[in-house]
């Protein structure tokens, strides 16, 4: 996300509003991901990494480098901060002039609040729309000649004071990601079920910085929590 809020919170709602995150999780968090039989890159490919600030920051991309460049894998950055699946569309072309071998694409923390509190003054993005903007991206992606997809399921909740201004809104999107990846055969990275477990070894972390250091974006322990959920996904293993 482009705009970032500082970790704080009250005491008095702290487990009233860490019990309602762990209860908007429970559905993403209990679905089954079968695994990759064979490893999803191969050296001499190139991945590109398609998404929002997450992802241009740098946070989990210096783990997945770590793990795939030795491996003779290219790892190209392609985040935008603040960019949300609306977007994310105007620049697809960027994308296919990279010519990659795989795309990751992993947007949903700016679609999911945009329109509600400090971003109401943006169009909202529906449930629907954000699935078939996903599903768009691959379509269009495929038709010119990429043949390997990776869609992430974002994160289930911001944390901190992120968390009591926006709340929970993140699932539906994540559950909708899923059903992208299922509608594009694309490997799913289940971000969201990763960072549910997490949570709930911890159940008052979603009022404090766990994962983030300002709510949304990672902290090292979130960054290297997210590039595992990836690297174990496509069945590569990390280097560090």
């Amino acid at each position: 996300m482009a705009k970032s809020m500082t970790c704080n919170g009250t005491t008095g709602i702290r487990s009233l509003t860490a019990a309602l995150c762990a209860f908007a999780l429970v559905p993403v968090a209990t679905a089954m991901v079968k695994p990759l039989e064979e490893p999803w890159l191969r050296s001499g490919e190139k991945l590109v990494c398609f998404g929002d600030s997450l992802t241009a920051g740098d946070y989990y991309m210096k783990h997945i480098r770590a793990a795939l460049e030795p491996k003779g894998i290219k790892v190209v950055n392609a985040g935008v901060p603040g960019d949300k699946t609306p977007m994310a569309l105007t620049r697809i072309r960027d994308i296919v002039a990279e010519k990659p071998d795989a795309v990751m694409i992993y947007f949903g923390a700016n679609d999911s609040v945009v329109g509600k509190a400090r971003w109401r003054d943006e169009p909202l993005v529906g449930l629907e729309t954000f699935r078939d903007n996903l599903v768009w991206i691959v379509y269009y992606l495929r038709r010119n000649g990429i043949k390997k997809f990776s869609i992430v399921a974002p994160t289930g909740c911001c944390e901190g004071a992120a968390l009591l201004e926006y709340g929970c809104s993140c699932p539906p999107y994540a559950r909708m990601a899923r059903r992208a990846a299922d509608m594009s055969d694309a490997v799913l990275v289940p971000l969201d079920m990763a960072f549910a477990f997490e949570h709930k070894k911890n159940p008052d972390s979603p009022m404090s910085c766990y994962l983030t250091k300002d709510g949304t974006h990672f902290s090292d322990r979130g960054s290297r929590l997210a590039a595992d959920t990836m690297l174990k996904a496509w069945n590569m293993h990390c280097a560090e």
